[in-house]
């Protein structure tokens, strides 16, 4: 038995070779989640800085609907 690598995607499997079966053969799958792969600590450090400057939902902008008026 050989073991495939794939990608779940909605409710199909999506492998990454060919496997050494008949077209329309029936076949047992077991799932095993594989490790993400790491990210790059730039793209890590780069997400964070994002995350701290985006829009402060949630708070308190004004104090008046007046203030709103007075930019």
């Amino acid at each position: 038995m050989k073991t495939y690598r794939g990608i779940i995607k909605g409710n199909t499997i999506v492998l990454d070779e060919h496997p050494d079966l008949l077209e329309n053969c029936p076949a047992g799958i077991e799932i095993t989640p594989l490790e993400p792969a790491q990210r790059d600590d730039g793209m890590l450090q780069r997400h964070l800085e994002l995350i701290a400057h985006l829009y402060p939902g949630g708070q308190l902008l004004y104090q008046r609907r007046e203030e709103l008026y007075d930019r």
